[in-house]
């Protein structure tokens, strides 16, 4: 049995404790803040009840093929309901469009915008599930250390496919298939979540609309904390030890070995492994001496952040049934948008914003006539927010969004309102640069060119969460935990936990 540290409690490091711990490791998990759940938090007040982070249940196999490992039932554990529809859009200039989840449905949908662009959609999809399978069978459960694993006849057969989409950005591919602006935004924005413009990101990201469009969106009753919740409770099971209001001050190491942990209040704790779920550039450029450093601040300087956010939580007296569970505005200057956060770094005048309406499926997220809002607004990152201007602009993109739904005096309906900005993403998580998601999903930043789980200069230091492979969302950080884990306990066999009949 060793002894297991593991910086930052987010989803990721809960996962890989559970692993560990299971595994008959002694494991601990320091977190600086008072709860459990890095970004997937939970934040209550005045009755209603917010998700701070993640918002969207996708990939509901990466849960249930994780939480199979402990004998739990994940979609009965936490009553996981499919939401039907998915999500409604809204435009600045096109009438609204809903989608159902439903490929048919969906299909006539885009066919009454744009003759043909059902059939499009139809096809738009089943490439992207056809990337999607691919992924999840070869790609996202391997950190690229044995290339050799990858030379398999159906990879082989599709790989002048996949290296088209690979090379070519993803609003290249999908207007290939579709013309109409609405239809191309709806396309192609999951890459927002993905902290990327969809005017860089490659194209294999279109695995996303197989996601949006077959396998469908989900909710866990109780909201995306009951996921940390459940995730803390097996570990409790197994005998992780969570730590919160534990600030770490340093890695301390020796002869290329992490030795262990310092906390903030001069506590040393000595460990066999650390591991990393922390913001990745603090860890390395404020948590470890420069000669043990994998990735220095030099390194750094050549990536590109996802996007920073306003996130605003928002209590509304009345009823808004307008609205689904997930909701979009997009913008007619599209490009522009992300031209502003991307390149010139300035903060949009008008902006494409996420609204998620929870109440719409779990009354128990607000009072009795009243309605749960949470807004995701992207920002560019790396530039200074004063709270003045932060106030301002969140009753600016409300308006905007109030009009766009057809509720001009949304803002006269609001009880609560509760901003959390870029600055905050730096304070409460380090964030680099303030980003509310971590490295960006450009093509030199994913797959096997994104950061693998485990130091370059330090032997039993290991990485895991959004900034790692494969990346941002909550089912890539579960992932990541099975990939660290692997690392650690030398199993190079490619493939999910599960599919390893308990051999793991």
């Amino acid at each position: 049995m060793k002894k297991v540290v593991i910086i930052g409690g987010g989803i990721g490091g809960l996962a890989l404790a559970n692993l560990l711990a299971k595994k008959g490791h002694e494991v601990h998990v320091y977190d600086k803040n008072a709860q459990m759940g890095g970004r997937a938090g939970e934040k209550k007040a005045k009755g209603f009840t917010f998700d701070t982070g993640p918002s969207w249940y996708l990939m509901p196999k990466v849960f249930q093929d994780y939480f199979a490992l402990f004998d739990v039932n994940v979609d009965k554990e936490l009553s996981i309901e499919r939401l039907r529809p998915g999500y409604k859009v809204f435009f600045e200039s096109h009438e609204s469009v809903t989608i159902r989840g439903d490929l048919a449905k969906d299909s006539a949908s885009f066919e009454k915008i744009e003759p043909g662009a059902g059939q499009a959609l139809e096809r738009y999809v089943a490439e992207g599930d056809y990337i999607y399978q691919m992924a999840l069978k070869h790609f996202l459960y391997t950190d690229f250390s044995r290339l050799h694993q990858l030379a398999k006849g159906e990879i082989l057969k599709g790989s002048a496919k996949l290296l088209t989409l690979l090379a070519t950005p993803i609003h290249s591919r999908v207007k290939k298939f579709v013309k109409s602006r609405p239809l191309q935004q709806i396309l192609e924005y999951p890459m927002v979540f993905l902290g990327t413009s969809p005017f860089k990101a490659p194209a294999m990201y279109s695995l996303m609309s197989a996601l949006d469009f077959k396998e469908g969106v989900y909710y866990p009753a109780g909201g995306m904390y009951s996921i940390i919740r459940l995730m803390v409770a097996v570990g409790k099971k197994h005998g992780v030890k969570h730590h919160t209001n534990a600030k770490v001050k340093k890695i301390t190491h020796t002869n290329g070995q992490a030795t262990g942990i310092v906390l903030k209040d001069g506590t040393k704790i000595n460990a066999d492994i650390v591991v990393s779920n922390g913001d990745l550039h603090h860890t390395e450029t404020k948590l470890l001496s420069a000669e043990a450093q994998s990735y220095p601040a030099q390194f750094w300087k050549k990536k590109e952040a996802g996007i920073s956010a306003l996130l605003m939580y928002v209590g509304v007296k009345g009823s808004l049934p307008q609205l689904e569970h997930h909701n979009l505005y997009f913008v007619d200057a599209w490009k522009e948008n992300f031209t502003s956060i991307y390149e010139n770094k300035r903060i949009p005048e008008s902006a494409s914003i996420y609204v998620s309406r929870t109440s719409a499926t779990d009354p128990s997220t607000a009072p009795k006539g009243h309605e749960n809002l949470f807004f995701l607004v992207p920002l560019p990152t790396d530039v200074p927010i004063s709270a003045s201007k932060q106030t301002k602009l969140a009753n600016h993109f409300i308006a905007e969004f109030g009009k766009a739904i057809g509720e001009p005096e949304l803002g006269s309906k609001i009880v609560l309102k509760d901003l959390f900005g870029p600055a905050d993403f730096k304070e409460k998580y380090f964030a680099w640069r303030g980003t509310a998601l971590g490295m960006s999903h450009l093509l030199g930043q994913s797959a096997l060119w994104r950061i693998p789980p485990k130091s370059k200069k330090l032997k039993n230091l290991f990485y895991v969460g959004g900034n790692t492979m494969p990346g941002i969302g909550l089912p890539m950080c579960l992932i990541s935990a099975e990939l660290a884990y692997k690392k650690i306990t030398r199993n190079h066999r490619p493939g999910p936990l599960r599919d390893m009949k308990g051999e793991w």
